[in-house]
């Protein structure tokens, strides 16, 4: 049997077996011992007393018939007087023999005790059992004990036959249990090994309430535990899978060593790796660009991770693309490179449709704009009919197309703010009179839309250094949003207030149709609108946030826009001193 629990098991049963033998053999054959020598005692004892009835006959007299009592009961009588003197012996020559007053048994016996002793005889050579009983004088019994070791040893034989069979039960039981026990557990080893390699349909039987069957039915809900588990994985799994199948973006995941372990369906469509066994392919086998593969092999070999996105040229396809690195940590604590490559053909394009557009817009307005700058001249210089009033709307014609101007100047610096190009030219002002101009600007426009236009801006001067022209556009661009889309008799409200740190911020509210949130994200795109049609319809761009998004950014200003649909919006710019 090989060296297991199994076997240690046996072989500790037996070391049990035969130390309850050998005790239970020892301890009976002392007490039979014990209780034969107690007999053989008493016997004697008894036979002290039928001899002391021939104390007074005697010396003569005595000997004899203590000899004719050692005749008939293979006994041997002496007789010791107080000072240990042997008076009569029925084997010996009481002349011959010792003192025995240092016996141990007659010194108990002249105690008044009965005495017992078990010794070798010197006079006789063999080993005897001595009863004295107190008398006087002492009368002593003795007899060999050489039939009570006969007794024992046939006591000691049938002892020992007995114990050969209850070892041999025993040996039979504990090799039963430990056999079964054996099953058992080779039952519970098998069933380990099925959850092991995933095989949860079968239950493990339950064999009895022991602590084994404890630890089968912990082994059963265990079975039913990994069942849940790995269900729960398994669910887990396909529904990353499907998300991450569903991200427009590629999605590629490295290991440490440039291997690719996982990639969604992106990646296959944008590398074109369908139908190919791309798992543990090293990355330069699936990315065929310089830029992307030293990142990521920089990355790989724990350089720090650059989180600004890197753009590229696709070849395939013609795409741009964004390129972003992730390190990721798995939950058996190794790195992983997480690489996202976002196809931005699109978004390229509109960019340069929508920067095509403000190049074009721009140039086509300067005809208009020179042929309205023309006519209103010519209507100042003509003078005719009421030369007054003509002076009055021709100056009027004479200043929106200068506001016109303006404006295209404006989208021509958006930009120019965009590449750097614009620098801010800060000069200390009142931030209040730049309010009120804006406020006079459109005061026409807004008494013919039906809305009020409000000054918020408190009675004191409100010092400010920064580009007066710039945070006019960026008014003029507030207010006319705010003209354009409140309905009549709706308000505009422009202020502005110092904040701590010489700071100032500007407030334009109004009580317009507000900004849906979904959209209001995406408020300071160029070109973006919330309501198209409306825009076009009262004469939006679509640039209005744009431009006040990048010439806010140029003062090293704050923007914040805040809306209800269909109760209006509050847009709050905060600039800093620049002196």
């Amino acid at each position: 049997m090989r060296n297991s629990i199994l076997s240690r098991l046996v072989f500790h049963s037996i070391l049990a077996l035969l130390a309850l033998l050998v005790t239970a053999g020892f301890l009976l054959d002392r007490y039979l011992s014990e209780r034969e020598i107690g007999r053989l005692e008493g016997e004697l004892a008894r036979a002290a007393g039928v001899a002391a009835i021939f104390l007074d006959d005697g010396v003569g007299a005595l000997e004899r018939n203590l000899k004719e009592l050692s005749a008939r009961s293979g006994m041997r009588y002496t007789v010791i007087r107080r000072d240990g003197v042997v008076l009569a012996d029925s084997s010996a020559d009481p002349a011959s023999m010792d003192n025995h007053a240092d016996r141990p048994e007659i010194a108990t016996a002249l105690q008044g005790r009965k005495g017992s002793s078990q010794r070798a005889s010197p006079t006789l050579d063999l080993g005897m059992l001595y009863v004295a009983i107190p008398t006087d004088p002492v009368i002593r019994v003795a007899k060999p004990v050489a039939e009570v070791d006969v007794l024992l040893q046939q006591i000691r034989r049938r002892i020992v036959l007995a114990c050969v069979p209850a070892f041999l039960l025993g040996l039979a039981l504990s090799v039963g249990l430990s056999l079964g026990l054996k099953r058992r557990i080779q039952t519970m080893e098998r069933f380990a090994k099925k959850l092991a390699a995933g095989q949860y349909e079968k239950a493990l039987a339950v064999w009895g309430s022991d602590e084994l069957g404890s630890l089968e039915i912990s082994l059963d809900g265990l079975r039913v535990e990994l069942e849940r588990q790995i269900n729960q994985i398994n669910a887990d799994r396909e529904r990353l899978l499907s998300l991450l199948d569903g991200i427009p973006d590629a999605v590629l995941l490295f290991d440490a060593s440039s291997r690719l372990t996982a990639h969604n369906r992106m990646a296959e469509r944008l590398l074109e790796l369908v139908g190919k066994g791309t798992a543990g392919v090293y990355g330069a086998e699936v990315i065929r660009h310089p830029g992307i593969l030293r990142r990521l092999d920089a990355a790989c070999h724990g350089e720090a991770i650059d989180p600004a996105p890197l753009g590229v040229h696709w070849d395939k396809g013609n795409r741009e693309l964004s390129v972003t690195f992730h390190a990721v940590k798995t939950g058996r604590g190794e790195n992983h490179i997480l690489v996202l490559l976002r196809d931005m053909t699109h978004e390229a394009h509109l960019e340069k449709v929508r920067t095509d557009f403000i190049a074009n817009m721009a140039h086509e307005l300067r005809t208009p704009l020179t042929a309205l700058r023309g006519a209103s001249e010519t209507l100042l210089t003509t003078g005719r009919d009421n030369p007054a009033l003509l002076e009055r709307f021709l100056g009027t014609i004479n200043r929106h197309a200068e506001r016109l101007g303006n404006i295209l100047a404006d989208i021509s610096q958006l930009a120019l703010t965009e590449s750097g190009a614009v620098q801010a030219k800060p000069t200390p002002h009142d931030a209040r009179a730049v309010v009120a101009e804006v406020l006079a600007l459109f005061g026409d426009q807004a008494e013919r839309a039906g809305v009020s236009l409000l000054n918020a801006s408190p009675a004191g001067a409100v010092p400010l250094v920064s580009d007066v022209e710039v945070v006019e556009s960026i008014l003029v661009n507030l207010v006319q949003n705010g003209v354009r889309y409140t309905p009549k008799g709706g308000t505009v409200t422009v202020g502005v207030q110092s904040l701590p740190e010489g700071k100032v911020e500007y407030s334009v509210r109004d009580t317009g149709i507000g900004i849906p949130p979904r959209d209001l994200p995406r408020v300071t795109e160029r070109f973006y609108r919330v309501d198209a049609g409306r825009s076009r319809d009262s004469g939006g761009t679509g640039l209005g946030l744009s431009i006040v998004k990048h010439l806010v950014g140029l003062l090293e200003g704050e923007l914040a826009i805040e809306s209800e649909y269909g109760k209006g919006t509050a847009v709050r710019v905060t600039l800093p001193s620049l002196g």
